[in-house]
C-alpha cells in the first residue's frame, strides 16, 4: 500500500510520455485558434492516462475489500464514462449537447449509487423536496464538472489545482486514518504530479477533456461521499475548492449579464486575462497555487478546528477571490 503512490507516479509518467510521443498519429493535438493562449500545435488528452491509472487502483482497492460496492460503482463507473467521453471529445470534438447529456447521465449514476445528497432535518417527512434537492444537486455537479474544465485554460492550472485538492484533503484523511479515501486521493495526487511535469508552463502536453471532466466528476462525488459519512464538512471542501468555484461561477454570471452568446467558449477568466496581458503562464499558475496553499489551506484547517464557524471561513475564502475576478475577469476583458 505504501508503494502505491510511487507506482502510480511512475506508471503515469511512462504512459503520458508514450501518449505524447504518438499524439499526432492519434489526432490528439490542440491547434491554436482565436480563443487559445498558445501559438503552436501541442499534444493533448494526457488526462486519460491519469484516469486509467487511478481507476485501476480503484479496482485494486475494491477487489481487496477496501471499498464499498456502491462507492466503487459511483467513482469507477462515472469516472470511466467521463474520461472516455472526454477522450473522444479530445479526438472528435463532440457536440455540446452530447457532452451535456452524458455528463447528466454520469452524475445521475454517481448520485444513485452514493444514495443522493446528505439528508438534513429540514427534509424529514418531505420526500418530494428531497427529490427536488437531488435534482438540483445533479445540475450543480454537472456545473462543477464544467467549472473544472473552464479552469484548464492556461498551462498547469487545472492539474496543479487537482494536485492541491488531492494532497490537502488526502493528507488530512491519512492523518486521521480515514480510508480508503486518504490513500485514493494521494494516489490521484501522484498521477497528477506525473502529468504536471509535462503540463507545467511552458506546457509540453495539455490535459484535455479526458482529464478535466474526470477531475470534476471525481471531486464532486468524493465530496458528497465524505460529507455524508462526516469525514469532512461541506464548508471545508468549499474552502479548498474556493478559487475554482468562485472564478468560474462569477465569470459565467458576468458573461450572462454582459455577453449575448455567453455560453460560447472564451478566454475571459481572470487568470486567463492575467496570463495574456503578462504573457506569463508560469507566474499566474504559481500565483493561484500560492493562493491555494498559503491562504485557502490555512482557512480549511481552521474550519476543521472550529466547525461551527465553517461558513465564516467560506466567506473569507470567497470574497477576496470574487473581488479579484471582478477586477480582472470579463469586465477587464472589455
Amino acid at each position: 500500500m505504501v508503494w502505491f503512490p510511487l507506482i502510480a507516479f511512475l506508471v503515469s509518467f511512462l504512459g503520458i510520455y508514450l501518449l505524447k510521443k504518438y499524439a499526432l498519429q492519434l489526432n490528439l493535438v490542440a491547434i491554436p485558434n482565436e480563443r487559445s493562449l498558445h501559438n503552436k500545435v501541442i499534444p493533448r488528452g494526457g488526462g486519460v492516462i491519469i484516469a486509467i491509472i487511478f481507476l485501476a487502483f480503484n479496482l485494486v482497492f475494491y477487489i481487496s475489500g477496501q471499498m464499498k460496492t456502491a462507492e466503487f460503482l459511483a467513482l469507477f463507473g462515472g469516472g470511466l464514462i467521463m474520461s472516455v467521453t472526454g477522450f473522444l471529445d479530445d479526438i472528435l470534438e463532440l457536440k455540446a449537447s452530447i457532452r451535456f447529456l452524458i455528463q447528466f447521465l454520469a452524475v445521475g449514476w454517481g448520485l444513485y449509487w452514493v444514495g443522493g445528497i446528505p439528508s438534513i432535518a429540514f427534509f424529514e417527512g418531505l420526500s418530494g423536496l428531497y427529490v427536488i434537492a437531488n435534482g438540483i444537486a445533479v445540475v450543480v455537479l454537472v456545473w462543477f464538472i464544467n467549472a473544472f474544465n473552464f479552469m484548464d485554460g492556461i498551462d498547469g492550472m487545472a492539474t496543479s489545482g487537482a494536485t492541491f485538492f488531492s494532497l490537502s484533503v488526502g493528507g488530512y484523511f491519512l492523518w486521521q486514518g480515514i480510508e480508503p479515501y486518504g490513500s485514493l486521493l494521494i494516489i490521484l495526487a501522484a498521477c497528477s504530479l506525473a502529468f504536471l511535469y509535462f503540463n507545467w508552463p511552458p506546457a509540453k502536453m495539455f490535459l484535455g477533456d479526458s482529464g478535466s471532466t474526470f477531475f470534476g466528476y471525481f471531486f464532486g462525488v468524493i465530496l458528497i461521499i465524505t460529507v455524508k459519512n462526516s469525514s469532512l464538512s461541506i464548508w471545508t471542501w468549499l474552502i479548498i475548492l474556493a478559487y475554482f468555484i468562485t472564478d468560474t461561477t462569477t465569470t459565467t454570471f458576468l458573461r450572462l449579464c454582459l455577453v449575448k452568446r455567453w455560453y460560447l467558449p472564451h478566454r475571459s477568466h481572470a487568470y486567463q486575462n492575467l496570463a495574456r496581458v503578462l504573457d506569463n503562464h508560469k507566474f499566474v499558475t504559481s500565483l493561484i497555487t500560492g493562493i491555494n496553499v498559503f491562504y485557502l489551506l490555512p482557512l480549511a484547517y481552521l474550519s476543521i478546528e472550529y466547525q461551527q464557524y465553517g461558513w465564516l471561513g467560506f466567506l473569507a475564502s470567497v470574497i477576496p477571490i470574487f473581488v479579484f475576478v471582478l477586477r480582472y475577469g470579463p469586465l477587464y476583458a472589455r
